[in-house]
């Protein structure tokens, strides 16, 4: 998408204050679609917005991961700490069904969690003729994590995000391919971006990158190629593997970056003129065995903006300063490698046999 001004980028605060006074005036219809949905304070404020939507005569209609179900505050809803707050986020849900919300619930893990590693991870929302789509999701900490969301006018764009809604709240999930990319439609375009670039590259993802990737980071013919990554990761049995990728990156000639707090947000940009934004966490696990979905941005003007809001508060993440004996460099190694062959292996084997949609 590109050219005619219809895009706006919106960092956290500036997201939640403009969701909220959407979601105040909505007139006709509200589409959320989230991974998580906490019942804390953030996501209350949202849950009592959409509620008066709906008393107003708004269609509403909510699509919520059944991680959310599982996990509050990313911790498990059965740990003590965060009980009180599971038990809420349940109530929340149940009192938005009472008020008229049409809820359903994507991607059951199924016994045992065998489908854990199978998410639908997209976060996108549609208030009347507008649309908001990135990486925040609804809580107090997705509110707090450095993060963005695009606003978007266009409305051939957010149409195709509508029908995309559609399409997940059915239990369909066929791909979108165009300005608006889902699911299996987004891993070609990035690997043609990143093959792409000829004058340099940056790549930001807040997660471990698989050892897929680095291969592709490592054949791009671009001189300049950065990766901005977290500096530890949350998914703890991946640290270890981390110096290990981050070695790889730095022999194969990227630059490695960070941002001074945690951040949460995912994007990939090549020469100044293509940004590929949105849900996915840019790895071969998230393009093979998530639902996902992302922008294709080629506006100058937007591109040039969000370069000075993103890009200048980056500093350097050197993993070379950190002495690792040879025995954790082998442990590295092996991490990164069953992550990559074994667990995204079977993950993309089982996603096809995920139940869509939750009994509701």
């Amino acid at each position: 998408m590109g050219g005619d001004g219809r895009l706006r980028l919106l960092t956290n605060t500036e997201f939640v204050d403009d969701l909220h006074r959407a979601l105040a005036a909505a007139e006709r219809r509200v589409l959320v679609q989230v991974m998580t949905f906490d019942g804390d304070a953030s996501g209350l404020a949202v849950a009592d917005l959409l509620v008066e939507a709906t008393g107003r005569g708004v269609d509403v209609r909510l699509l919520v991961d059944c991680f959310a179900l599982r996990y509050v505050s990313d911790r498990r809803a059965s740990d003590t700490s965060v009980r009180a707050e599971a038990a809420e986020t349940k109530a929340m849900f149940d009192r938005l069904r009472a008020a008229g919300v049409a809820v359903s619930f994507t991607q059951p893990f199924g016994p045992v969690k065998f489908f854990g590693l199978s998410r639908n991870h997209k976060k996108q929302y549609v208030v009347d003729d507008h649309a908001y789509l990135g990486g925040i999701n609804i809580s107090d900490h997705n509110f707090a994590w450095r993060d963005f969301m695009v606003r978007i006018t266009d409305p051939a764009t957010v149409e195709a995000m509508v029908e995309d809604f559609a399409r997940t709240e059915r239990g369909d999930r066929r791909s979108v391919s165009g300005t608006v990319l889902t699911n299996r439609e987004i891993e070609p375009v990035f690997n043609d971006i990143v093959q792409g670039a000829t004058h340099s590259l940056v790549l930001a993802s807040p997660y471990s990158l698989d050892v897929g990737i680095v291969k592709l980071l490592g054949r791009a013919r671009t001189p300049n190629k950065t990766v901005i990554t977290a500096q530890q990761n949350n998914y703890r049995w991946l640290r270890a593997a981390e110096p290990y990728i981050w070695s790889r990156l730095v022999r194969a000639g990227v630059a490695l970056r960070t941002y001074p707090d945690f951040f949460h947000a995912r994007f990939l940009l090549a020469d100044d003129t293509k940004l590929l934004v949105g849900s996915s966490n840019f790895s071969r696990h998230s393009f093979r065995c998530n639902q996902e979905v992302c922008l294709l941005i080629t506006d100058p003007e937007f591109i040039a903006g969000f370069k000075a809001r993103m890009l200048t508060d980056t500093g350097p993440l050197e993993p070379a300063g950190r002495r690792r004996s040879p025995a954790a460099n082998i442990a590295g190694a092996v991490v990164a490698h069953f992550y990559f062959h074994f667990v995204i292996g079977a993950a993309k084997l089982v996603a096809p046999l995920t139940r869509a949609l939750a009994g509701r």
